[in-house]
């Protein structure tokens, strides 16, 4: 009887036993912990490509804690793994973190250079065209310099020409410029009909102005005293055209002459005299200057 009570006792004990064995294991809070955060880590890019070592360390370490949990149910030595699995797991998460903010920092500053060179191109662009139109605007200066020299020189040497030409034609620089005079000789005493001598003068002056197109004339006709003011300032004005008609025959264009009768006004003899009165029957040619233009009286 005793030995069969021994044997039912022993057999429930390997019953409960057996029961123990089948029952699941509890969960682990610090391995839970672990898990958790390793999940929340794992799942962010910037870690699995920022530090995919960390994250690694992190996975064999969760890994060991639920070796050691599962296998033996050693919760101090779980806890400590889970422990050591979320730190590094954490880790992980930090140094993603840092990396990416270093990969930004680089990817800025490489911008900022890459912007600092472009400006520095675009300026040295800039320097190159401001030279560029320095160069161009000092060589067409230049050029500019050298065609008004040159001009200058060509309108020195024509006034030089025309001077010596009118020396010839007797005429004399005043403070208005180069004038000829013609006598009286020209036309017979109180007409205005130029003489047939009077022909050969005017075709050598209308030659002069010919070759100086830039040139204008005033012609300016004057008489002596003798007869009213109004007669002789109809004279002046008859002879004066005498002379316009006689130039234009010898091809100056009449938009190049300008009359001006004077009458008995600015003698140049003592209208007293015979030899004076002759002296103040004239007819005076006033050229211009190089832009066209003449000093009136």
């Amino acid at each position: 009887m005793k030995h069969t009570l021994r044997l039912t006792a022993a057999a429930a004990v390997v019953a409960l036993l057996g029961a123990c064995a089948n029952t699941p294991s509890q969960p682990n809070a610090a391995l839970e912990d672990a898990r958790r955060v390793y999940g929340t880590v794992s799942n962010d890019p910037t870690v699995a490509q920022g530090a995919p070592v960390e994250l690694d360390r992190a996975r064999k370490a969760l890994n060991r804690a639920d070796e050691a949990w599962t296998d033996d149910q050693d919760a101090a030595e779980t806890n400590h793994l889970a422990y050591i699995a979320k730190q590094l797991a954490v880790v992980a998460r930090e140094t993603g973190a840092q990396r990416e903010a270093e990969a930004r920092v680089r990817q800025a500053s490489a911008e900022r250079e890459s912007v600092r060179a472009q400006a520095r191109t675009t300026e040295a662009r800039v320097a190159q065209s401001q030279a560029a139109d320095a160069q161009a605007r000092a060589a067409a200066a230049q050029a500019e310099a050298q065609v008004a020299s040159q001009q200058a020189q060509n309108e020195a040497q024509r006034a030089q020409q025309l001077e010596q030409e009118l020396q010839q034609l007797q005429a004399r620089n005043t403070d208005r410029g180069m004038v000829i005079t013609l006598q009286d000789v020209l036309f017979d005493v109180g007409e205005a009909t130029l003489k047939p001598g009077a022909e050969r003068t005017l075709r050598r002056v209308a030659e002069v102005l010919n070759r100086h197109p830039e040139r204008r004339l005033l012609i300016e006709g004057y008489t002596d005293s003798t007869g009213s003011e109004s007669y002789n300032m109809e004279l002046s004005r008859r002879r004066a055209e005498a002379v316009e008609h006689a130039l234009m025959r010898h091809g100056v264009q009449g938009q190049r002459i300008d009359i001006q009768p004077q009458g008995e006004a600015y003698p140049v003899a003592d209208n007293n005299t015979s030899a004076g009165r002759q002296m103040n029957r004239r007819v005076e040619l006033l050229f211009s200057d190089e832009q066209g233009q003449v000093e009136p009286r």
